[in-house]
């Protein structure tokens, strides 16, 4: 999949195809007609689904095909964005076109595992939003700080203890851990790039601002996400914390975060760059090769515990 996932940007609003052949909306913005479900054709396409787009050798037989194109039919936040947007596994998990009758139960239960939400009223993961008129702080890691091979497994094993075993099961959470998989063997770097990204250096300059071509250009796994909502509560304060899945999310979706960033600076939000060590970061892209091998093995794993309809 490379670094395509950052192309293909359609300015639009929340997206939540329908898991029957006949796509129905679930959310009250988006237009259901903006996204077309991807071909489910894992092999014979380019993961990014642009022909075109040269990939590294040897990851196109690492990655689901339907993945990569999921990502280029799905909407993306428009900026200034001026309506609701989120992405979630289960979302993308329903571009799969004919999505199985029976796998409809398990990804509902999904809808509030596995998000990013974002609008102009609210923003949040994993289905808790939080108004903005509560939100106190943002902060901001790099992405190869939440992106370790231990805490990819932990998110894996969350997903299993959200579906019971039920018809459909083992095709959800198939589909789920190949769209995992997938976006992280996007962003965890090949061994080949692991020199030049030690040469870059530190990432965490607060002061840099970063326009669109710019982030398409920078590298995923240096890349800051939002990893925690800082807000009000009625006595105190709380926090929400991005799992796996929404890191690597806003990673696939880059207008997502800095949706989260400019809102936040519209409304005095402060946003805080948790400031990282340089050489925990050389140490943390040398192990990159070892956590690639570990998310293939993962998958492997998991698909032979689980077979294709447990």
């Amino acid at each position: 999949m490379d670094k395509d996932l950052s192309l293909g940007s359609t300015a639009a609003s929340a997206p939540d195809v329908a898991a029957d052949p006949a796509p129905t909306d679930t959310d009250a913005s988006p237009d259901p007609a903006a996204a077309d479900a991807a071909p489910d054709h894992p092999t014979g396409a380019s993961p990014s689904g642009i022909e075109d787009t040269p990939a590294k050798p040897g990851l196109d037989d690492l990655v689901a095909g339907w993945v990569g194109r999921a990502l280029d039919v799905y909407p993306r936040p428009g900026l200034p964005l001026t309506a609701h947007w989120d992405a979630s596994a289960a979302g993308l998990v329903r571009q799969v076109p004919y999505v199985p009758r029976f796998a409809t139960k398990p990804l509902e239960l999904l809808d509030r595992f596995g998000a990013v939400h974002v609008g102009p009223r609210e923003v949040g993961f994993d289905g808790d939003a939080v108004d903005w008129d509560r939100v106190i702080e943002l902060r901001t890691h790099p992405a190869w700080s939440s992106l370790s091979a231990d805490a990819l497994e932990a998110n894996f094993a969350q997903y299993l203890s959200v579906i019971p075993r039920l018809p459909g099961r083992g095709w959800v959470l198939g589909k789920v851990s190949e769209l995992l998989v997938s976006l992280y063997l996007a962003v965890v770097p090949l061994p080949d790039d692991v020199a030049r990204l030690l040469e870059v250096g530190d990432t965490s300059d607060d002061d840099t601002e970063e326009g669109p071509e710019e982030v398409a250009e920078r590298d995923l796994f240096t890349r800051r996400t939002v990893t925690e909502i800082v807000y009000k509560r009625r006595f105190g304060e709380g926090e929400r914390q991005a799992c796996t899945t929404s890191v690597l999310l806003q990673l696939a979706f880059p207008e997502s975060t800095d949706a989260m960033l400019a809102l936040a600076a519209e409304r005095g939000v402060r946003v805080m760059h948790v400031p990282v060590d340089e050489g925990e970061m050389g140490a943390t892209i040398k192990r990159a090769a070892s956590w690639r091998s570990a998310a293939l093995g993962l998958r492997e794993r998991f698909a032979r515990a689980e077979g294709p309809t447990a």
